[in-house]
Order: structure tokens, then sequence, then C-alpha cells
């Protein structure tokens, strides 16, 4: 990640190249910011299904997870596609997911506070549906 910054934020002038754009700059820094966010945290699993399953196209979800709480958390929110799809209140069980259209799909846990506001630990994973 240390040379993509160096990169973007540098510029690649120093390598006789014209330096990108402040937008490529934004979009870049977003991209690394959210891979770094959204990175396997032991203390928050998603077992089933796995990460770039695929599942068939019209059949409800099984979501399998496991949360233990950071210090702040109260409770989860799971996301499908960056909406929320539920409030899960149990720290393991099963979460079902109305049936998928085609394509490609995001699932997300969120750990958040009493007010629902995330406090920064999350996990996703992508599933294809066909």
């Amino acid at each position: 990640m240390l040379y993509l910054w160096v990169i973007l934020f540098k510029g690649w002038g120093s390598m006789g190249q014209k330096r990108l754009p402040i937008s490529c700059h934004l979009i870049a820094f977003s991209l690394v910011m959210w891979v770094s966010q959204v990175s396997a945290d032991p203390n928050l699993k998603i077992l089933s299904p796995i990460d770039g399953a695929i599942v068939k196209e019209g059949e409800s979800i099984d979501i399998v997870y496991d949360i233990k709480p950071n210090r702040g958390g109260d409770h989860s929110h799971i996301y499908l596609n960056h909406k929320e799809a539920g409030i899960l209140r149990r720290k393991k069980a099963t979460f079902t997911l109305n049936p998928l259209p085609s394509g490609e799909h995001s699932i997300c846990l969120k750990v958040v506070n009493k007010a629902h506001a995330p406090i920064g630990q999350e996990t996703c994973i992508l599933v294809t549906s066909q």
C-alpha cells in the first residue's frame, strides 16, 4: 500500500511521467481505505457462504455468522449491496436473505453501538448469483 501511496501522492513526475489528477488520488485513497477497513476481523466472521461463493438465483441464502463485538459494540447490522438488510441481535446464528437476482452481490456485517452507529468493526464477502 505504501508503494501505491507514493505513486499517487508523490506523482509519477519523478519517473518522467505526468501527475495524476486529484480525482484519481481521491478515488485510489478511498479504495485503499475501504480495503483496509474491510479486512478480515478475527472477531467477526461470515462462516457461510464463503467469499466468492456461487449461489443459486431465486433461492434464499442462509448467512451463518459468528460475532464477538469489540469494545463499544452492542449488536450488528447485515448489509446487502450497501443497503441494510437486517439487525442481528444474536452473536452466533443464521440470517436468511431473500433470493438474489443474477449477478455479483456484497454481503457485509457491521458491529454497531446501542445508537446503531458503526464502531468500525466490519467484514464483507462477495457472492455471485446464477
